[in-house]
Parts: C-alpha cells; structure tokens; sequence
C-alpha cells in the first residue's frame, strides 16, 4: 500500500498538468498512453510473437487517436482497409497467423484506444477543459470510495471467482461515493461560473446521475479486466508502476468511463 501510495503521488501532478494542458498535449499524453497499454496488451494475450499484427496494431493505435481530425468517410475507407489488409497478412501467413490473432488484435484496438480517444473527444468540446476532470473522477472515486467501504463494512463477495477482494458493499459504495463526488465537482465550477461557464451552470442531479453512470462503468472496467488477467494467469498486465501494475492496470476503469461521459455529454449534458 505504502508503494501504491508513493507512486500515485507521484504521478497525480502529471496527470493534472495534462488535464489543465491544450488539447495537442492531451492528445500526445492519450496516444503514448494507448500505446504502452497496447504493448501490455500484447504480452498479455501472447501476440507479441506476431510482429506484423503488432506493427498493425500501432499503427491502427495512433490513426484511432488521432480520430478525431478525420471525417466519416475517411475513417470508414481506412476501416475497410486496415481489415483488408489484417486478411492479406492472414493469408500470407496463414501457419503463423490464424483468425484468433485478427480477432484478438480488433478487439484490443476497441478496448484500448478507441475507448481512450473519448477523452480526446471530451476535451475538444466546448468547456472540455473542465468535462475532462469528469473522466478520472468517474474512475478514481469509485475505486476510492469502492476500496475504503469495501474494507470498512465487508460482506457478501461480489465476484469472488474474478475479484475476490471485492464486495457488494464496496460495489455499492463506488457508485454512490462517485455520485456524491461529481455533485461536489458541480458545486466547485458552478461556485466560479462567471470565469468558467459564463451565464451557464452545471446541473447537478444531471451530474449526480452521470456519476452514477460512470462509476457502473468504471466497476464493470475494473472487473473485465481482472476477467482478462486471471485466464491468461497474470497478475498485473505491467510493471510501469509499482504498486498499480502497468498502464492498462491504471487505466482498465477509465476505458469505459470515457465513452459514457461523452455519449452523456453529447446526447443530454450536464448544463441548466
């Protein structure tokens, strides 16, 4: 715990020079990010042998990424594409390289960086400099709030046979803590609206609900990739920080938050 502590200190002033960063260096920190996950990813699911999937896969890595400057019809030409050419190396290599492989390295690219794009995506609308904070407190507090009601009030398990550790207690402690949370960011910004917002305010029982949301998502994200860990017998998916394992270990709730706070954002938001 000592460790976990030492390195979260340490690496909580950079991830809070990224969120107050322009959007270049949020998107430089979301790429390098999903690249190391992705090489994470790799090692865990033993692809690393198939050097021609891994170079496709950081290229597919950068270009999802970066999606955010490409129109439909590029992305759905380049979709079409890529999947062309992952058969192609299929087929040339078919002793090597088998259908698992492609499907193992697809979905690695949805779960990885289309999903950590969405923090691009947040950032480059408007008030982004402030949805963004959304994203981590989605994941941070419910893990927090999770851990700490989770060690002071125990009970049933909630999935022993993937999280043994975890309770329903705690499940249920995560979810309410992150609400209570996102109400408090509310009272935060609305208190400095004038230079923050101009004439608008954060709605917070909207906030309260995304909260909510977020931390199921966050809950769900911590879970699959405990899933994904216990059948392929590894323990963390890297070592990159001690006490928290490597970055797909830190960033295994954010990978869902992300996308749920952008779709809330974007189909009902958060403003009066």
């Amino acid at each position: 715990m000592k460790t976990r502590i030492l390195t979260a200190l340490i690496g909580l002033p950079f991830v809070i020079a990224v969120l107050i960063s322009p959007l270049p260096v949020v998107i430089v920190a979301v790429v390098a990010a999903a690249l190391v996950a992705m090489n994470e990813y790799y090692h865990a699911v033993d692809l690393c042998g198939q050097k021609a999937l891994g170079i496709m896969g950081y290229l597919a890595t950068i270009v999802i990424s970066l999606g955010i400057y490409l129109t439909p019809g590029i992305s759905m030409s380049l979709v079409y594409v890529y999947v062309f050419a992952l058969f192609v190396i299929m087929l040339a290599s078919n002793k090597k390289v088998d259908f698992k492989h492609i499907a193992m390295l697809v979905m690695g690219l949805i779960y990885i960086p289309y999903s950590l794009s969405h923090i691009i995506y947040i950032r480059n609308l408007e008030y982004g400099n402030i949805y963004i904070w959304l994203v981590f407190i989605g994941a941070f507090m419910t893990d927090s709030c999770a851990y700490f009601t989770g060690i002071t009030i125990g009970g049933k398990k909630l999935c022993p046979s993937i999280s043994p550790k975890k309770t329903i207690s705690g499940a249920i402690g995560g979810v309410v803590g992150c609400g209570l949370f996102f109400i408090l960011f509310g009272l935060l910004i609305n208190h400095f609206s004038a230079s923050l917002l101009g004439v608008n305010r954060l709605d917070l029982g909207l906030l309260f609900v995304l909260g909510l949301i977020s931390a199921i998502a966050s809950e769900i994200g911590d879970l699959v990739a405990s899933m994904i860990k216990r059948q392929y017998e590894i323990k963390d998916f890297g070592t990159l920080l001690p006490g928290h394992g490597g970055i797909l270990d830190r960033c295994d709730s954010i990978i869902l938050v992300a996308p749920v706070v952008f779709l809330f954002l974007l189909e009902i938001g958060v403003l009066v």
